[in-house]
């Protein structure tokens, strides 16, 4: 019995009953106070109704994360269905602006040359196998778009149609040797051909040769077609000549031009499909 009440089991149920007869007597004493049942049946279900409520808080933020997904994801598609409506509607109006300024080129060419017919079209691919910028549009015979027809921008020459298919037709650019073009200083009128080579074309440039060296060219001056019944009406605006120098066998001099239309940017074009040449003016 000695040994028992020396025990560590006897020390923690005196521990024990002392604390629930605190209790009791300071329930006796307080109004207001849960009895000694309810604190113990408190002790123990509190737990529990804690764990349940943490269980259904968490079912439902779990079933909470689902719905906001769905509402979130419902909200996305809505946005991103407005997002590509307004792309749409960017892309319409900027091909109505495009086709406006295309159009009133074309009205002002008209104005310019009353005598031309023209055709407009698009780039629509680049010759990937062409150095010269060489590439393909949009019309062809069904437009009367025809072989040997010039190339025009607002700006000036781009090159000549040398394949026209039902719906297509390719184009050498003025940059490539094999177009040449009979041309001519509009300040001194002398006359010459273009040419080009791989060297000038990667500096988007050409040559104007056969020009007579008291031929009086300059820097600066413009290069113009020489029509004179060719397949080129006359006074196209081809560019501006960069510099002038001595061929290597001293009778004839050279010029090299930029051209005024940017050949290898370019992405809306006309090809005249008829003109008045000087000599049908005269018949």
């Amino acid at each position: 019995m000695k040994n028992f009440i020396k025990s560590t089991a006897f020390k923690a149920l005196s521990a024990v009953a002392l604390f629930l007869v605190g209790i009791m007597i300071y329930a006796a004493s307080t109004s207001g106070v849960a009895t000694i049942p309810e604190i113990l049946t408190g002790a123990i279900v509190t737990p529990i109704q804690s764990l349940g409520s943490s269980i259904s808080d968490g079912f439902y933020n779990f079933i909470g994360i689902f719905t906001d997904s769905n509402i979130l994801r419902k909200e996305n598609s809505k946005l991103q269905s407005e997002i590509n409506d307004l792309r749409r509607k960017q892309v319409e109006l900027d091909e109505l602006k495009r086709l406006n300024e295309l159009y009133r080129q074309f009205l002002e060419l008209k104005e310019q040359n009353p005598d031309y017919s023209f055709v407009d079209c698009r780039v629509i691919a680049v010759d990937a196998g062409s150095k010269y910028g060489n590439f393909t549009i949009n019309a062809g015979i069904l437009n009367g778009v025809e072989a040997n027809q010039p190339v025009i921008t607002p700006q000036g020459l781009v090159g000549v149609v040398y394949q026209a298919g039902l719906n297509f037709s390719k184009v050498r650019t003025i940059l490539d040797p094999s177009t040449q073009v009979s041309a001519s200083v509009s300040r001194t009128n002398s006359g010459g051909v273009t040419g080009g080579s791989l060297s000038l074309a990667l500096q988007n440039k050409l040559r104007l040769n056969y020009l007579s060296r008291n031929s009086g060219v300059a820097t600066g001056d413009s290069v113009i077609t020489s029509g004179k019944g060719g397949i080129y009406p006359d006074g196209l605006l081809i560019g501006a000549i960069k510099e002038v120098e001595l061929e290597s066998d001293g009778l004839t001099m050279y010029a090299v031009i930029e051209p005024f239309a940017n050949i290898n940017d370019v992405s809306d074009v006309f090809v005249i499909t008829g003109f008045e040449s000087p000599s049908e003016d005269t018949e």
